[in-house]
C-alpha cells in the first residue's frame, strides 16, 4: 500500500496533486479528510471535488481540533490522506439513525465486519456522543477486530462537530471503514503520561457519561471547589486540561468533560459509574516527550507503509510549541497523518475509549524489511 498526504487549498491544486502522484481511482483507495473548517457547505464542496476526480474511492472524514500531515501539526487547515491498498478490500458505513450509541456501534459492526476484517477506522460526533457505549456495541458483535479513530472536534468550541462521507455530512452520527484482507498487518500503540493528582474522589451519582455528583456535590461545584469558580466557568473547554482519571484493569484512563448542564452535572466523553474512585489528572510534558523514543521504536522493525495518528486535543493544547516532537518522528518510518480528537479509540485486550492519549495505527501489506531509520531532531 501507499499513502500520500496533502493540504487542501482549491480544486485546481487538488487535481494537480492527484495527477502528480499518479493516484489512481479505485475501490481500494481510502481517503481520509481531517478538517478544521467546521462548515457543512465547505465539507460538501471538498468531498464533491474529490468524488469528481476519484468516483470509485471510499472517503471518511471528521472535523478536528488540529490536523496532522506528514507528522507536522497545524490548526485551521484541511488535510487529505490518500491510501491505495493492493491486497485489501474496503467497506464503508455511515448512519445518523440509531437509538443510542451502543446501537450505533452494533449497526456499524454488523454492516462492516467480514470474516477477514483486520481493522475498522471510525469517527463519531464529538459533543453528544458516548464513545464508550459505541465501542461496547462493536464489541458485542465482534470483540477481536481492532478499532481506531475517535470523536470529532470543533476547535474547542464544543458546539457542533461533523463526520462525513462523499454522500453525507452528519452533526450527529457515526462513520467507519473496514479493512478486509488476508495479508494486511495492523500495529497499534498509545501514549498517555497524564498523572493523577490530589485526593481520591467518589462518583456519587452518574448515569452513563453524565455525572451529577462527586462527593455528594454537583460535578460543577466539585471543579469549582478544587480549581476555583473562574476555571469552572470555562468548562467544558478547560475540562480537557483537567480530566478525571480512573483505574480500570490496572490502566489509568482519563475522562474529559465535553459539556455542562444547567443542573450542575457534567457530560464526559465516556462512562463513569456510581462508586467509581477518581482523581483529577494533569499532563507531564517532560514525561510525554521522554516516551517518544519508546513509542516510535515499537514500529522501527516492522514493514510499515502508512501510519495514522488519532491524538487527544489536550496534548496539542498542553504542548502547543513542542507537540510536533511527538508526531514528527513517525513520518520517518512511513507517511503519517491524522487529527486531534475529543476522544480516541484504542484496541488491545479490549476496546477502550481514551482521553489525553496519542493513539497510533500502523498498516502494511508488505513483508519487506526496513532499513535502519535515524530520526534527527536538534530539539530533543
Amino acid at each position: 500500500m501507499k499513502t500520500f498526504n496533502t493540504y487542501y487549498t482549491d480544486e485546481k491544486d487538488l487535481e494537480e496533486f492527484i495527477s502528480t502522484n499518479s493516484i489512481k481511482d479505485s475501490s481500494s483507495l481510502l481517503i481520509q479528510v481531517f478538517t478544521a473548517k467546521n462548515d457543512k457547505n465547505f465539507i460538501q464542496s471538498v468531498t464533491t471535488q474529490i468524488d469528481k476526480f476519484l468516483p470509485n474511492s471510499f472517503l471518511i472524514g471528521s472535523t478536528t481540533d488540529g490536523e496532522i500531515k506528514d507528522g507536522d501539526v497545524t490548526t485551521g487547515h484541511t488535510v487529505i490522506s490518500f491510501s491505495l491498498f493492493e491486497n485489501s478490500a474496503l467497506k464503508i458505513f455511515i448512519s445518523n439513525e440509531f437509538e443510542n450509541y451502543r446501537d450505533a456501534g452494533e449497526k456499524l459492526a454488523t454492516n462492516l465486519i467480514e470474516p477477514n476484517t483486520k481493522a475498522i477506522i471510525s469517527f463519531i460526533d464529538g459533543i453528544g456522543s458516548n464513545g464508550e457505549e459505541f465501542l461496547n456495541g462493536i464489541s458485542s458483535i465482534d470483540s477481536s477486530v481492532i478499532v481506531a479513530g475517535g470523536l470529532a472536534g470543533d476547535g474547542a468550541r464544543f458546539v457542533s462537530t461533523y463526520i462525513f462521507t462523499k454522500e453525507h455530512v452528519f452533526s450527529r452520527g457515526v462513520v467507519g471503514v473496514s479493512l478486509n484482507s488476508e495479508v494486511l498487518k495492523i500495529y497499534s500503540d498509545y501514549s498517555f503520561e497524564w498523572l493523577p493528582i490530589g485526593v481520591e474522589l467518589h462518583i456519587t451519582k452518574a448515569v452513563d457519561n453524565r455525572v451529577y455528583t462527586i462527593n455528594d456535590k454537583t460535578a460543577y461545584d466539585t471543579y469549582a471547589y478544587y480549581f476555583g469558580e473562574d476555571i469552572a466557568k470555562m468548562l467544558p473547554a478547560v475540562g480537557i486540561e483537567f480530566p478525571l482519571i480512573i483505574k480500570r484493569d490496572g490502566i489509568n484512563i482519563a475522562r474529559a468533560v465535553v459539556a455542562k448542564e444547567d443542573d450542575g452535572s457534567l457530560i464526559f466523553a465516556g462512562n463513569l459509574h456510581d462508586g467509581d474512585i477518581v482523581m483529577f489528572g494533569y499532563g507531564d510534558s517532560d514525561a510525554i516527550l521522554a516516551r517518544v523514543d519508546k513509542h516510535y521504536n515499537n514500529f522501527l522493525d516492522k514493514s510499515i507503509e502508512s501510519i495514522f495518528i488519532y491524538s487527544c486535543m489536550a496534548r496539542r493544547r498542553f504542548m502547543p510549541k513542542t507537540i510536533c516532537r511527538e508526531t514528527k518522528p513517525f513520518n520517518a518510518i512511513a507517511p503519517t497523518s491524522g487529527f486531534f480528537t475529543y476522544g480516541e479509540f484504542y484496541s488491545s485486550d479490549r476496546k477502550e475509549l481514551l482521553n489525553q492519549t496519542m493513539t497510533t495505527l500502523a498498516l502494511s501489506e508488505s513483508d519487506a524489511s526496513k532499513e535502519q531509520i535515524v530520526v534527527l531532531d536538534d530539539n530533543r
